[in-house]
């Protein structure tokens, strides 16, 4: 009978660690620390809305007021976790829920810019400022429920595609 000496299977390429493989889609997560943040308020308005239902101090208008500030809140974080960034092999591509699709061809990109708004680099809003040869800056202001790292490797993803490793450029 014979022995079995050893068994080999293909291996698969490493990725280095210090470089992660590219990203050709990212997208807001609800579980983020602006996401929390985000529902919190949500939850608080809510809250504070149905005590006023159950308080006779309460006027009408106020009532109308907490409601539609409620609704607005809700509907800013649907807004938010349903953003995405997706990289075709000819464009960028954002949506969301309530924005309009915005497309930006890969091979007109002068520069992209990825701009921290806040003091804390950790936390804070992002946007994304695509330059593009003959036409005017266009900015898109992206939500609280971004991760920063996923964003950044989606941009080096855009690097690698160009062969451009000085496109990204980031302004804090």
């Amino acid at each position: 009978m014979p022995d079995v000496i050893g068994a080999f299977a293909p291996r698969r390429p490493r990725v280095p660690e210090n470089q992660e493989a590219p990203l050709r889609e990212v997208h807001a997560e609800f579980v983020s620390l602006g996401g929390a943040v985000i529902l919190s308020v949500c939850i608080i308005l809510t809250l504070v809305t149905a005590m006023s239902f159950l308080l006779p101090a309460v006027s009408d208008l106020q009532r109308v007021i907490l409601l539609i500030l409620s609704f607005i809140c809700w509907v800013y974080l649907l807004d938010s976790v349903t953003e995405k960034l997706r990289l075709d092999d000819e464009a960028i591509e954002f949506r969301s829920l309530l924005s309009r699709r915005r497309t930006y061809q890969v091979s007109e990109l002068e520069a992209v810019l990825l701009i921290h708004e806040g003091f804390n680099l950790e936390r804070g809003f992002e946007s994304v400022e695509f330059r593009r040869v003959g036409r005017r800056p266009d900015r898109i202001a992206l939500g609280p429920c971004w991760q920063r790292n996923k964003l950044e490797r989606l941009m080096r993803s855009v690097e690698l595609e160009l062969n451009d490793p000085h496109l990204l450029e980031e302004v804090r």
